[in-house]
């Protein structure tokens, strides 16, 4: 439930451009995307039976959308096409080592709010978890009003997950309070680092662990090359990254959420979700194609690539 869209891709890049300048990229791609886009693209590569819920403009571009969807076999009828509005779009520019930069456009993103939200539940019954993602994004959806949809799905007796996305107003007091509310009836917490960082104001990622896993029972920081850390029932797991050749990063969280509730699913133990979530995400990151994710076999090899090196 959250935030998707289509991505305007180009890169790699030597340097972001300066006003007025104009700099060559390496190519330029058309994707998928947004934080459920790419989460539903990586939950199909691992064989699970993803749903979004969503708003997109009755135009060209999410016509494409739902076009790509029907074609990988994932379900669009929880994604409302609202008449007169454009589908919102992500402007990434890929830089060297696979850094870049977003500019967001809301469209239709501006009217997703609870009622589209009631107007699609029906595709969330019989889910096993329930992802509450771009909810900074989302004006008319954020962590107040999202507050409502964790509480639907924990009446359900689904697990409740959430990945913030950054804030782009700079995490104001009130969206703080509304969060920690959040967290309260969140099962299984996903930020990366800058976000936690972002979230707590605190002076490190330790300290900020510390601060949401007094709320939320699960909490696992994404904290990219360094590895990811999970705190749950007052153990704190720590496992490192791949060593990988970033080509592109985008999605690379998306897709760790992902893999780590399909090792979670399994009832693997923690160390083995992140290391199956970090080399998820680490052969995700060594492609620039987010038209094709990789399977959990690809993933199953590069953890027992680790093992060796």
């Amino acid at each position: 439930m959250g935030n998707f869209n289509a991505d305007l891709v180009a890169g790699p890049v030597p340097h972001m451009p300066a006003w007025d300048e104009e700099v060559v990229a390496g190519g330029a791609n058309l994707w998928t995307a947004g934080t459920a886009g790419y989460m539903a693209l990586a939950a199909s590569s691992l064989c699970l039976e993803p749903r979004i819920i969503s708003a997109i403009g009755d135009d060209q571009t999410g016509a494409a959308l739902l076009s790509d969807l029907t074609r990988r076999g994932i379900p669009t009828d929880g994604i409302a096409v609202l008449p007169g509005e454009r589908t919102p779009m992500g402007i990434v520019v890929v830089g060297q080592e696979g850094r870049r930069g977003i500019i967001s456009f809301n469209g239709a993103h501006d009217r997703l709010d609870l009622a589209v939200y009631r107007s699609r539940e029906r595709v969330l019954a019989d889910c096993a978890e329930v992802v509450i993602c771009g909810s900074y994004l989302l004006p008319r959806l954020g962590p107040a009003e999202a507050v409502q949809i964790a509480r639907d799905a924990r009446n359900r007796g689904q697990l409740v997950v959430f990945d913030p996305s950054w804030d782009p107003a700079g995490w104001p007091d009130d969206t703080r309070r509304a969060t920690f509310d959040l967290l309260g009836l969140v099962d299984l917490y996903l930020p990366n680092e800058a976000e936690l960082l972002g979230l707590t104001g605190a002076a490190s990622w330790e300290a900020g662990l510390e601060a949401v896993a007094q709320y939320c029972p699960e909490v696992v920081v994404k904290r990219g090359g360094a590895g990811a850390t999970a705190q749950a029932g007052g153990v704190r797991t720590e496992r490192a990254a791949l060593p990988v050749t970033a080509a592109d990063t985008i999605g690379a969280g998306d897709s760790f959420d992902i893999a780590y509730l399909w090792a979670r699913r399994r009832g693997w133990p923690m160390e083995r979700r992140l290391d199956f979530a970090n080399a998820y995400a680490g052969v995700v990151v060594s492609s620039s194609n987010r038209n094709a994710f990789p399977d959990q076999q690809a993933a199953l090899r590069r953890m027992r690539d680790m093992v060796k090196e």
